[in-house]
C-alpha cells in the first residue's frame, strides 16, 4: 500500500512538472519590450584603418516591475566575414518603463579601399533579479555600408588634348598636299 502511494506522489509530482514547466517557460520567454525607433549615426566615408565613432539611438519602452535590470547591446558586424568588430551596450536599468539610450560603438575601418558592409544587430536585454537568467526582449538587424578610401574618380577621356592634336595634324597633312598640287602644277 505505502509503495502505491510514492508511486502516485511521484506520477502527480511529475505531471505537474510536465504540466506546468512549458506554461513558465513560454512565460518567461515572451518578449516584454517595444521599440518605437533605432536612429544610426554611422559615417559614409572613412580611411583606410581609421578609427570609427558610431552611435545607436534606442528608444521604447518595457514591461517593467522594477525587478529585471534591462540594458541594450549593439553589435557591428563584418558582413563578408560575419566576425562581430564592434560591442558595447548600454544599461537603462530598473525601470525601463520608458527609455531613449545611445549605444557608442568604436570600430576600426578595414586597410584595403572599396566599400565596407557591416551590419547594426540591436538587442535589448533583461537580466532576472532572482534567478539571474538573461532573456533577449528586442532584435533588430539593419545593413549599413563606409566608402573606405577616396572615392574613385570616373576616368575621363581627355578629348580636348586629343582633338587639338587631330585638327592640327589635319591641317598640317592638308598644307603639305597643297604645296604638293601647286608644285607638281607648276612643273
Amino acid at each position: 500500500m505505502m509503495k502505491s502511494l510514492r508511486l502516485i506522489y511521484a506520477a502527480i509530482i511529475l505531471v505537474l512538472i510536465i504540466v506546468l514547466s512549458p506554461a513558465r517557460s513560454v512565460q518567461a520567454l515572451t518578449p516584454r519590450c517595444q521599440v518605437g525607433n533605432v536612429v544610426y549615426s554611422i559615417p559614409q566615408q572613412a580611411a583606410p584603418r581609421q578609427h570609427i565613432e558610431t552611435a545607436t539611438t534606442v528608444s521604447g519602452s518595457c514591461v517593467s516591475n522594477g525587478e529585471d535590470y534591462y540594458s541594450v547591446r549593439v553589435d557591428l558586424i563584418d558582413v563578408p566575414s560575419s566576425r562581430i568588430v564592434s560591442s558595447n551596450s548600454t544599461p537603462i536599468g530598473y525601470n525601463a518603463t520608458k527609455f531613449n539610450v545611445t549605444v557608442e560603438n568604436m570600430v576600426t575601418a578595414p586597410s584595403n579601399n572599396g566599400t565596407w558592409h557591416i551590419n547594426v544587430d540591436v538587442y535589448v536585454i533583461r537580466a532576472g533579479g532572482t534567478s539571474g537568467f538573461y532573456l533577449l526582449d528586442y532584435r533588430a538587424s539593419s545593413n549599413a555600408t563606409i566608402l573606405i578610401g577616396a572615392p574613385t574618380p570616373i576616368p575621363e577621356f581627355p578629348l580636348a588634348p586629343i582633338l587639338t592634336i587631330a585638327i592640327n595634324f589635319s591641317v598640317l597633312v592638308m598644307t603639305f598636299r597643297r604645296r604638293r598640287k601647286r608644285r607638281t602644277l607648276k612643273e
